[in-house]
């Protein structure tokens, strides 16, 4: 996992502590209060914690095929992931069972991983701007590189 997911990310990564990137968030924003001059800094925490049930699956599978894994692999997440299927009981008369084309199950031990796939795509967007020139990252000192984002499991922060 720690050579297909950015060093942005901290949950859920062996190796990798979540406290990690509290301390880098947590010394960018004391930069961003402390910057003097015309230009100013910005953060920006984005909370994704619904973002677990509106999760396309076409774009799962894209990102993974995207970032290099094998068809088949892909195919057997796919195949998981795709294998609920719902009934909803209304007045004690329960519907034909459908099955849903998004949505992440909470508490399947293998969606936080799928999830930091699908972060992984706000990530790469991230460091493409980045690149570009078109977004600068927070520098927490001179000589520091700089940081534009820290991911945290569903919740996201963007620093400019």
């Amino acid at each position: 996992m720690p050579d297909v997911i950015s060093d942005n990310q901290s949950a859920f990564v062996p190796g990798r502590l979540i406290t990690d990137n509290i301390l880098l968030a947590y010394e960018s924003i004391h930069s961003i209060k402390k910057k003097r001059g015309k230009m100013g800094l910005c953060a920006v925490k984005l909370d994704m914690h619904k973002a677990y049930d509106r999760v396309e699956w076409i774009y799962l599978e894209k990102i993974m095929i995207k970032m290099g894994f094998h068809r088949q692999w892909v195919d057997l997440i796919m195949a998981c992931v795709k294998s609920v299927k719902y009934k909803v009981r209304v007045n004690s008369m329960e519907t034909e069972f459908f099955a849903p084309t998004r949505g992440l199950r909470q508490g399947d031990p293998l969606s936080p991983y799928l999830f930091l796939l699908v972060a992984e795509g706000l990530s790469s967007l991230l460091n493409g701007a980045e690149n570009r020139g078109e977004m600068q990252g927070v520098r927490v000192c001179r000589d520091a590189p700089p940081v534009s984002h820290l991911l945290f499991a569903d919740d996201s922060l963007i620093l400019m």
